[in-house]
């Protein structure tokens, strides 16, 4: 069974389409087990009610895992992780950036090499506008000149691993720096990442919770580099 982690926040505008989207999924793939978690995290707007009135919910062919105050994009994701029961875990955000078609897609490609246990599989996103190819590329170059790995387009969407990689998550960041954190994690413990690009669409509705505007692009820059630097002074990460 493949977990499916969504962490939503404030996302009342997006929720319809995005569950239409779950339910075609269902329907399309019904043969293969696939968990939906959507992740409740602190939404402050109607994300919850529109969740608890859908038929998937109803029926129980999602689940709702709800968290009242939010703390972080990463501490959504890790509460989906530590609530999930597959034996693969994906995760990708709820704005429709990423069609969650693709995650299955990905799966199902490469579902053989998830099973060895030592490599992970993320999206690399493609057709996206220069300046957000320029602070992508900048995330990378800042990630080889501090760990001396290279990783691209660290926030690509899905990112997929097998259950057992969960086990080694020690911490992690309650930010925006999971993403980071995990795939630093799987660089250390000699994983092979993956890429396939996805195609990167436009935000449905809603606004941005990370990088939208250069302003929010350049916070997010210094909030990473900030995890960084406590990363790289962690005795236990070392």
């Amino acid at each position: 069974m493949i977990s499916i982690i969504i962490p939503c926040f404030n996302e009342e505008k997006n929720l319809e389409k995005l569950l239409k989207i779950l339910y075609l999924l269902k329907k399309k793939y019904s043969k293969i087990k696939i968990e939906i978690l959507i992740v409740d995290n602190g939404s402050t707007d109607n994300s919850l009610e529109i969740i608890k009135k859908n038929i998937l919910f109803k029926k129980k062919k999602i689940l709702l895992v709800e968290i009242k105050k939010n703390i972080g994009y990463g501490n959504g994701i890790y509460r989906g992780i530590l609530t999930s029961r597959g034996d693969f875990i994906a995760w990708l955000h709820a704005d429709l950036q990423t069609n969650p078609f693709d995650v299955i897609k990905i799966f199902l490609k490469y579902k053989r090499k998830l099973l060895l246990k030592n490599c992970a599989v993320k999206g690399k996103r493609i057709n996206r506008s220069l300046i957000d190819v320029f602070f992508t590329f900048g995330m990378s170059i800042l990630v080889i000149l501090f760990f001396k790995v290279k990783i691209n387009d660290i926030n690509g969407q899905p990112k997929i691993f097998y259950k057992s990689f969960i086990k080694k998550i020690k911490n992690p960041p309650k930010d925006f720096s999971f993403d980071l954190y995990c795939l630093l994690l799987a660089r250390k413990l000699n994983f092979n990442i993956i890429e396939h690009p996805v195609v990167w669409n436009n935000r449905f509705a809603g606004e941005a919770k990370g990088g939208g505007s250069i302003y929010l692009k350049i916070k997010l820059t210094f909030r990473t580099l900030s995890f960084m630097f406590r990363l790289l002074r962690n005795s236990k990460w070392n």
